[in-house]
């Protein structure tokens, strides 16, 4: 796995990337997993499914996160708050949204997270500061393997991706991360 601090908009973003070796595991959970997450779908948008209310299990997602934490942000206290799976049909798609607190949370987020299972379809996210006329947005398209940190007040999307009989997959997660060294973070 590797990290890299990435920044859009001004605003930095984290993203890790695991090897074909390292996500094969996670990949291989979630197609047994996959059916059970959509028959407990209670969403009622067409070609979407999740688990957001009543999260499926991932043990191979908690060892991925597990290795973030220790390997890559030993210089944070990170609480991995809550994580839940998104199945998008041709049609699916999530609209803008933000991953402020919510009421299935204890503890409010700061930092939010997508781990792409799929190479299909992607997310866009929206500019904090809105008067930036010439970076309104960016679209980071799915990989398999690569997982997305940023702060969880950003704005973003998941557009249909309008592949026929093809699948999204992805694993948000929100965290509350705090610093142990001033500036370890945010100013890197």
């Amino acid at each position: 796995m590797k990290c890299e601090v990435v920044e859009h908009f001004p605003t930095l973003f984290h993203e890790f990337t695991w090897t074909e070796d390292e996500i094969r595991p996670l990949l291989e959970e979630m197609q047994e997993k996959k059916e059970e997450i959509k028959t407990n779908n209670i969403d009622t948008v067409d070609d979407y499914w999740t688990d957001y209310s009543v999260q499926e299990k991932l043990l191979e997602y908690e060892k991925l996160i597990s290795k973030i934490i220790v390997e890559f942000l030993p210089e944070l206290q990170c609480d991995h708050i809550v994580y839940w799976t998104a199945i998008y049909g041709e049609k699916g798609y999530h609209a803008t949204h933000n991953h402020n607190g919510s009421l299935f949370e204890q503890i409010d987020p700061n930092m939010s997270s997508i781990l792409y299972l799929s190479d299909i379809g992607g997310t866009q996210f929206r500019n904090p500061y809105q008067s930036d006329q010439h970076h309104k947005h960016f679209y980071m398209p799915s990989k398999v393997g690569k997982m997305i940190m940023f702060p969880s007040h950003i704005l973003h999307t998941a557009p249909p991706h309008g592949k026929k009989n093809e699948e999204r997959i992805i694993i948000s997660s929100n965290w509350r991360v705090h610093e142990i060294f001033p500036g370890s973070f945010y100013n890197e």
